[in-house]
């Protein structure tokens, strides 16, 4: 039973995905400036998600900047996000407790402004 729900959560947590690389596919033919893209630093970036969408934002040569949240967790690694894109510059912060929101105005001023 425990294998079916297993699967039953994968296919779900598969069908979300596809759902928000279409949105994200959608949002993308729009006229934008550029992209901020916010990745969970506790968590592993090598997802497919985040490979093809971050693959469909450089095809249209669109400006990225990567925000890597949760620097507050134990479990946070920046180190991880910037190796997993090493072409975007990555900007830590923790909109949690509010820190490094000075350096989070300064680029997307530099990138977007």
């Amino acid at each position: 039973m425990e294998h079916d729900m297993e699967e039953e959560d994968a296919v779900r947590r598969s069908r979300e995905a596809t759902e928000g690389v279409a949105e994200a596919m959608h949002w993308l033919r729009e006229d934008i400036d550029g992209v901020i893209y916010v990745l969970d630093s506790a968590d592993d970036p090598f997802t497919q998600v985040n490979t093809m969408l971050i693959g469909i934002i450089e095809s249209r040569d669109i400006p990225v900047l990567i925000f890597a949240n949760k620097t507050d967790l134990e479990e946070a690694s920046i180190k991880r996000i910037e190796n997993a894109f090493p072409q975007h510059e990555t900007v830590p912060l923790s909109a949690l407790h509010g820190s490094n929101m000075d350096e989070v105005y300064d680029k997307i001023a530099e990138y977007f402004g």
